[in-house]
């Protein structure tokens, strides 16, 4: 049985930057939506302050994973001047090229990386 993935993404936003973030995101929500069938949660959500982003991945299994991060690079790089990464979490048996993307990418923006791996089950339902 393969386990679901999930991956956050912990940004800053740069101030002033909020609406240009928006407007960005909501692109590429549209494109992950229709190019990515198996992202299963592709959300993101705003703390309280209004600086601090955080971007929910949740996949099936690997493979929905690997998928999801073809491209990746021109998407982050096409936010780079209105957020800072902060950190990157993944749960699950994420695929070998997906964490060494994203520890590549946490040294060179000096955020962190948490990985946990180790899986003890579970599972991803579908309400459609």
């Amino acid at each position: 049985m393969t386990e679901p993935i999930v991956f956050i993404s912990r940004n800053r936003l740069v101030a002033g930057k909020r609406a240009e973030w928006a407007a960005a995101y909501a692109a590429v929500v549209a494109m992950i939506g229709s190019g990515k069938p198996g992202t299963a949660v592709f959300a993101a959500y705003l703390d309280e302050s209004g600086s601090l982003v955080s971007v929910i991945h949740v996949f099936p299994d690997a493979a929905a994973m690997t998928q999801h991060f073809e491209g990746s690079g021109e998407r982050s790089g096409s936010v780079a001047d209105v957020i800072t990464p902060l950190g990157f979490e993944i749960y699950g048996p994420a695929p070998p090229a997906a964490i060494d993307q994203l520890r590549r990418e946490a040294a060179a923006s000096g955020a962190n990386l948490d990985l946990h791996l180790e899986s003890f089950g579970g599972f991803l339902r579908s309400t459609l």
